[in-house]
């Protein structure tokens, strides 16, 4: 009996509940608006830009409309990291997933999408084979385009940590740094227990990138030299894609189990978008609003894109590789210039938040629940202001540094081969 009258004693009244469901949905509601309104600026922000010359990739670099898509993704990824906050500061809540679904996957889903993109681009390296790669080259590329602004990154928010905290760099802080450059790991910075919130954990994403660099490319590549000839290529992104679904099912420990389907979802959407049959198909506009159905069944049915939610997710990637550009959204310039600053949206967008969530608390603090999702737009004008500046001064000229470094690597290993069958006997 004392027992029920504990429980009575802490059970929420009616009123209390339909005041929290109202909250709830206002937030909700209020959220949509703020994104919507957050992705109209900021695309009117890079459109801007791009008139005033912002550099794009040629046509010919492009795979379908996924350059376009790739700003989008990031942003999602900063208004999922924008509502934690919320849960956190707001709501009492802890770091952790948000309960509902699209707020969810407006990160986990974004993320896997970043995932396929991966897939995609680096699938012509596997095509080519193991012995035809050069993979230095390949290695430094990947280098220069990822390490710089991680770099950056690390050094600001140090600089951040230490005017906190008063603390600065001790004889512990390069192995701790070196763990966050290279992906490695997040540890504490300068023994700043929050330090990874300063990024919102983004890390693990690139950690999972390397990983697929260093394991998953090279070996993907040996597999194909041994199957040439004997089987039609899209075999591996198909055995791939079954080997690591089996193993989950099986609950067999494979390293990446859960994400590797989607790098081979990427893979298989090379090889239909190189069928041209195929993939003019997908780029009708019928499709495309079929693929933006299946992205919205995804996103509000299920809380996460690696089982039944998988399909909707894959579906709506093909027809963008394919060259859907989504009733001409994904071809704006605009579009085209956010998916150049997307790494860095994705990378620096953490820092933005946790100077309004925490150096600017007591503002936040005057603010309704409700109308909490307003802080969005400026949180994300300020990262798409600054993130071209970032791609201009660090980004571009490391991606150049790098391609002449692995040009000249390259070069160095023909020499190397072609000299001794040039020797006279």
């Amino acid at each position: 009996m004392p027992q029920i009258a504990n429980l009575k004693r802490f059970r929420i009244s009616a009123p209390a509940i339909n005041r929290i469901i109202q909250v709830s949905w206002y937030l909700t509601l209020s959220m949509g608006g703020a994104l919507i309104c957050a992705v109209f600026a900021a695309t009117s922000i890079a459109s801007a830009l791009a008139r005033k010359g912002f550099p794009l990739p040629p046509e010919g670099r492009r795979i379908g409309c996924v350059d376009g898509l790739r700003g989008y993704l990031a942003l999602a990824v900063v208004a999922h990291h924008f509502i934690i906050w919320i849960q956190v500061f707001r709501l009492g809540g802890d770091w952790s997933a948000p309960a509902v679904n699209l707020f969810n996957q407006l990160g986990a889903g974004a993320v896997a999408l970043f995932f396929m993109t991966t897939g995609l681009v680096f699938y012509p390296t596997i095509l080519k084979g193991f012995r035809a790669t050069s993979w230095p080259s390949v290695f430094i590329g990947r280098v220069f385009r990822i390490i710089p602004l991680v770099l950056f990154s690390v050094v600001v928010i140090t600089i951040l940590i230490m005017v906190r905290t008063g603390e600065t760099p001790g004889h512990d802080y390069p192995l701790a740094a070196a763990k966050w450059i290279t992906a490695w790991s997040q540890p504490p910075l300068l023994g700043y227990p929050e330090s990874g919130r300063l990024n919102a954990h983004v890390l693990w994403t690139l950690n999972l990138e390397w990983i697929f660099y260093l394991v998953v490319l090279p070996v993907c590549a040996l597999l194909a030299d041994l199957g040439r000839g004997r089987w039609p290529s899209w075999w591996l992104p198909v055995a791939v894609l079954f080997v690591s679904i089996a193993s989950r099912a099986m609950q067999i420990p494979v390293i990446g189990s859960r994400y590797l389907p989607l790098f081979a979802i990427g893979m298989l959407a090379f090889e239909v978008q190189n069928r041209p049959w195929l993939a003019e198909r997908l780029r009708h506009p019928a499709v495309g609003a079929a693929a933006v159905l299946a992205l919205g069944v995804a996103a509000c049915g299920f809380q996460y894109p690696y089982s039944f939610a998988l399909p909707f997710f894959a579906f709506f990637f093909v027809c963008v590789a394919c060259g859907n550009s989504v009733f001409g959204l994904l071809t704006k310039r605009g579009a085209l210039v956010l998916g150049e600053c997307s790494f860095g949206i994705y990378l620096l967008h953490g820092i933005a938040l946790a100077l309004v969530f925490t150096e600017g608390a007591d503002v936040v603090a005057l603010i309704a629940t409700p109308w909490l999702p307003l802080l969005l737009l400026p949180v994300v004008l300020a990262v798409v202001l600054v993130t071209p500046l970032t791609f201009l001064v660090i980004e571009k000229p490391a991606m150049k540094f790098g391609r002449d470094l692995a040009q000249r690597w390259k070069a160095r290993g023909s020499r190397a081969v072609a000299g001794p069958l040039n020797v006279e006997p």
